[in-house]
């Protein structure tokens, strides 16, 4: 039965992948006249499929297309080749998702070389705002975003906690990890983020923390090896709803569907699981409204109207099942209405003193 499990969850993943990657396409979303836009993906994940929509509802709206360059196994080498290759193709500007953040040293200087602008979303550093054509970055403000969850689980359990991380090494999973301990009154290296820490008063320990690289069958098998280690855990942190979905199948394979489980995002199926009641908060933000958001600034950057080298931050809202209408929805792309209305909003402001 256990076998059975794993390979379902697994193959639900891939389809998943092998849905978004047929979103991508290599079909520009219009065939406007200001030129086309690349468009980075770093991974199969619906968070990148759902910014690549929103960006392509904002080029239409503003006369450009869109390609978008796939990295289905999140490989440096490949994002390093598909900015060469989007730069040999005469793109106008590079927009999407870096792997991480060394390798957006060489996507960065490879984009700077050819003069061509530069916009990313996550993978914020500050050594990257002063150089040339580097429009900015676009994210939600990283440790603020996963504090009210970590404060949440702190005053609604009692025992051992876990956490399943994204993708390290770009900085938004170290940051989501900082934020979360901070919310839950954890005592220890924080940014270091390792177990065990005494939280909450001394009322939580964290105990345990895996990856998931942001994906659902990584986060089934993390929560797996976690409940294994740890039978008796009283709640657990995933950093996205997408691994929610994994580590929840994998608490139900288990029978320990009493493990009080929260997260962020904000996805459709992780806002179907706080109004089922297995997921009990997530602070959500749309990746739609940033990739609008990143060709507006792109835009307004290619026609003088704002300087490159800033930082932005995404909007966001903490939701458990009493305020759920509140989440910022991920298809908003898919309204007309709903785009006009967002484009028609005052640009991002930039962050001062963005942090070094």
């Amino acid at each position: 039965m256990k076998s059975r499990l794993v390979r379902t969850i697994i193959a639900s993943g891939t389809i998943m992948a092998t849905i978004g990657l047929a979103l991508t396409g290599a079909t520009p979303a219009s065939a406007n006249g200001k030129g086309t836009i690349a468009f980075l993906l770093s991974g199969p994940d619906l968070y990148y499929q759902y910014g690549l929509k929103g960006a392509e509802a904002a080029a239409t709206k503003l006369g450009y297309s869109v390609k978008a360059y796939p990295n289905p196994n999140i490989s440096p080498s490949v994002e390093l080749a598909n900015v060469k290759d989007a730069i040999a193709q005469g793109v106008v500007a590079i927009d999407g998702y870096s792997v991480g953040l060394s390798t957006e040293d060489a996507t960065i200087a490879a984009a700077s070389r050819a003069n061509v602008p530069i916009f990313l979303m996550y993978g914020y550093s500050h050594k990257y705002l002063n150089q040339k054509d580097v429009v900015g970055f676009e994210q939600v403000n990283l440790s603020p975003f996963s504090y009210p969850v970590g404060a949440w689980l702190g005053s609604h359990v009692k025992g051992q906690i876990a956490i399943i991380t994204g993708q390290l090494g770009r900085g938004d999973a170290e940051g989501y990890r900082t934020g979360f301990l901070q919310g839950l009154g954890c005592k220890g290296n924080l940014v270091a983020g390792l177990p065990t820490m005494t939280c909450a008063k001394g009322n939580v320990t964290y105990v345990d923390t895996e990856t998931g690289h942001w994906l659902r069958p990584d986060a089934y098998k993390a929560m797996q090896d976690i409940i294994g280690k740890y039978p008796n855990l009283a709640g657990v942190f995933v950093m996205n709803e997408d691994m929610a979905v994994g580590a929840h199948t994998a608490l139900v394979a288990a029978h320990k569907t009493n493990v009080v489980e929260v997260s962020q995002n904000g996805a459709p199926y992780g806002l179907a699981g706080v109004a089922a009641g297995w997921l009990k908060a997530s602070d959500t933000c749309s990746p739609a409204l940033e990739g609008i958001n990143s060709i507006r600034l792109i835009d307004a950057y290619i026609n003088h109207k704002v300087s490159g080298g800033h930082l932005y931050y995404s909007h966001s809202v903490f939701v458990t099942k009493a305020n759920l209408s509140q989440a910022v929805g991920w298809t908003i792309f898919q309204n007309p209405a709903a785009v006009t209305k967002y484009m028609g909003l005052p640009l991002l402001t930039p962050v001062p003193n963005p942090p070094m």
